[in-house]
């Protein structure tokens, strides 16, 4: 138990006592005193100390007995006669004008815990910090108005393809705003404050608890996995973009995002600052506001919505590129659920209109669709979108004006299409697949010239060029036969080919085979121990030099395929081969210029350019390595698993890929005189085919020989 003390000072001298009785008296008579001070000053009993047990905060008093020259606080500079006080740590009290050189000092000690302490000066360090803030916020405020909020300004996207012609949607709906929150109906408003801003009628524009647990949710999970942006947050961002907020995920564009945030709050009402909000929100495909989007989707003015209808737009709002139900409708629908059920949860719906919008069907504007559908390539100019977000961040793409040059061929796109879905309608049934997905690039600048992300856009958005995620099988091999020859092993070299660790032995029988001939017939045997022989971290730092970012275990499944990847991350690696060694990731957007900053809106060339597509390759394999790898892919072609793959136009080169149970069948060839690579995928979104990887090697070669 702590024991409080008490330090009487006098002429220097200092005189400390432990406190366990409840009441000590003070003065000069030692018969009448428990604490005796002998100077002329103090009367024969001055002052009491009494512990006080109704005051936990103040364990004792002192108090004044009708003393001749009265009891002091000494309170920094300033000395105050009392009659009683209650004594805390480090109190100061004078027996005695304190300005008297005879006068007494006592000093109550009686220090609180060391974790009151720390909260104690943890408050003080929060208060200044408070203090801190509460300045910079008011410096801040002065830099910017927000009345009136400026006009919405949104134009188009346009993209181009090589010749110049716009593969853009011919007709989107203009821009236009509702002037009250309520002709957005009555269940709009409540799913978008459920999906986006549950506390926005409570808070001041930013949420402090939100934001401290999205701390911790992406500091726990090591990547950034929530956000915590308000509603009204949004809206700044939005809104003064182009003036005070700035763009850049920057912590500065942040910081000015917050203060804007504030003064929005302090300026507006929450119905003027939601009724802002739900007129300018990006919900893709150009489409800003939910007045336009219940127009685009579903042909409906937003009053008119249906609960399952209005959730679903709500759904959109974290990535509308990638969950809006023209490109992805399945998505669109597991998102929607979503909304339904936290609205069920915060009752603003019973379960059971939940549960009866959730079972509704979902009915989408037939002549949007159909618009959307019919732009030349709209796998290709879905995927333009997400890379628009990626260079530019996702409020600027958002913003629109801007006019995307890239190098897609519309011929080859065309050719590109019309073959897959030959190929699919001719031989899909016969080997159990329905799908597909084809992707050309040039090999010099890794740009794409044509990309099919399935049989039919109309019947599913989903794009397997750019979106799917799969096992590319004996493609993968490539990256240890790489790692190998960069390490300085022959391609003579020959290697066992007896079985290993559950991997059966070649397919020619036991001996070994050189890695030219290995990699021709595809053997797994031989390129695990090719793999293992040169490292197969190695091998791993070469796939991540060459562009794949998915996940890969250093293992020997790895070597085989076994991780899902991409087929633009091997579209380009097989691309550096072909470009002598030199890496360049695979793009659609060749240059983007601001079409709002024109000297003449007529002539793309007079407009501001934004964004060049670097042309600078980062060197990975030396050219002799890869010459190498080239001769070992025109075996694969020549004398192995490729031979479907043959066209007379040109000299081929290639690899394919079959993984287990005939699942996916790849095949990656290029034209190295003519620059051209074209990457296959053949089989089916769930389940496996009856074919094998010559099939994708035969789709290859009768595209190719088409576009050469």
């Amino acid at each position: 138990m702590r024991v409080p003390k008490l330090e009487v000072i006098r002429s220097g001298r200092r005189e400390v006592f432990a406190l366990v009785a409840d009441r000590y008296v003070i003065g000069r008579n030692p018969k009448e005193c428990d604490i005796v001070v002998i100077t002329p000053l103090i009367s024969q009993v001055h002052a009491e100390l009494v512990r006080d047990q109704r005051q936990s905060k103040a364990r004792f008093y002192i108090r004044d007995h009708d003393s001749t020259n009265g009891v002091y606080r000494q309170q920094g500079l300033s000395r105050q006669r009392i009659r009683s006080a209650p004594l805390r740590h480090n109190a100061k009290i004078s027996l005695g004008p304190p300005e008297l050189k005879e006068s007494i000092t006592l000093r109550f000690i009686d220090p609180p815990p060391w974790y009151v302490g720390c909260w104690y000066a943890l408050g003080k360090l929060l208060g200044l910090l408070v203090l801190l803030l509460g300045l910079a916020i008011a410096w801040e405020w002065q830099k910017f108005s927000v009345k009136p909020l400026p006009p919405f300004v949104q134009g188009p996207i346009e993209v181009l393809a090589q010749d110049g012609t716009s593969i853009s949607p011919a007709d989107l709906p203009p821009h236009t705003e509702l002037k009250t929150l309520a002709e957005f109906g009555q269940f709009l408003p409540q799913a978008v404050l459920i999906s986006e801003d549950r506390t926005f009628y409570w808070n001041v524009g930013i949420d402090p608890v939100g934001i401290l647990r999205a701390i911790v949710t992406n500091v726990v999970q090591g990547q950034l996995r929530e956000g915590a942006s308000t509603v009204t947050q949004q809206l700044a961002r939005n809104a003064l973009r182009n003036g005070y907020v700035g763009s850049g995920d920057t912590p500065g564009r942040k910081w000015r995002e917050m203060v804007a945030a504030l003064k929005l709050t302090a300026t507006y009402s929450k119905e003027e600052i939601l009724t802002f909000y739900l007129n300018r929100v990006y919900l893709g495909y150009g489409v800003h506001g939910f007045r336009d989007a219940a127009l685009f989707y579903f042909g409906k003015e937003p009053n008119q919505l249906s609960l399952s209808e209005a959730a679903t737009l709500a759904g959109i709002l974290p990535a509308p590129e990638r969950i809006n139900p023209f490109r992805n409708k399945q998505l669109a629908l597991e998102y929607r659920d979503r909304v339904l059920q936290r609205l069920a949860n915060a009752k603003k719906v019973t379960l059971e209109e939940a549960e009866r919008a959730r079972r509704s069907v979902l009915k989408l504007n037939t002549d949007a669709l159909k618009e959307v559908q019919g732009t030349l390539a709209p796998y290709f100019y879905s995927y333009i979108f997400d890379e628009l977000t990626e260079l530019l961040g996702e409020n600027f793409a958002r913003e629109g004006n801007l006019i995307v040059a890239t190098d897609l061929d519309l011929d080859w796109q065309q050719q590109s299409d019309r073959a897959l879905q030959n190929f699919v309608s001719l031989a899909g049934s016969a080997y159990n697949f329905s799908q597909g997905a084809m992707v050309t690039i040039d090999t010099r600048t890794s740009a794409i010239r044509a990309m099919t992300g399935g049989v039919d856009f109309q019947k599913s958005q989903f794009n397997r060029a750019s979106q799917a995620r799969r096992q590319p099988g004996s493609t993968f091999k490539l990256f240890a036969y790489g790692a190998a020859l960069a390490g300085g092993i022959s391609p003579d070299r020959v290697f066992d080919c007896s079985p290993m660790g559950g991997v059966s032995g070649c397919r020619s029988g036991g001996g070994g085979l050189d890695m030219y001939t290995g990699f021709a017939l595809s053997e797994n045997v031989v390129a695990i121990r090719v793999g293992e022989t040169i490292g197969l971290n190695k091998v791993v730092k070469l796939a991540r030099d060459l562009g794949i970012t998915s996940k890969l275990e250093a293992n020997a499944s790895m070597v085989l395929g076994s991780y899902e990847v991409s087929m633009l991350e091997m579209a380009g690696a097989y691309g550096a081969v072909a470009n002598g060694g030199q890496y360049l990731p695979v793009h659609g957007i060749v240059k983007i210029w601001d079409s709002s900053d024109c000297q003449n809106p007529k002539q793309v060339d007079t407009c501001r350019l934004i964004y060049e597509a670097d042309a600078k390759p980062r060197p990975v394999l030396t050219l002799e390595v890869a010459n190498t790898l080239e001769q070992m892919m025109a075996m694969v072609v020549s004398q192995g698993t490729g031979r479907a793959a043959a066209i007379p136009q040109a000299k081929t080169i290639g690899k394919t890929g079959t993984t287990d149970d005939n699942r996916d069948l790849w095949f990656i060839g290029i034209a190295p005189d003519r620059h051209v690579l074209t990457a296959v995928w053949l089989g089916n979104d769930e389940g496996v085919t009856d074919g094998n990887s010559s099939l994708a090697a035969q789709l290859w070669g009768e595209y190719m020989a088409k576009i050469l």
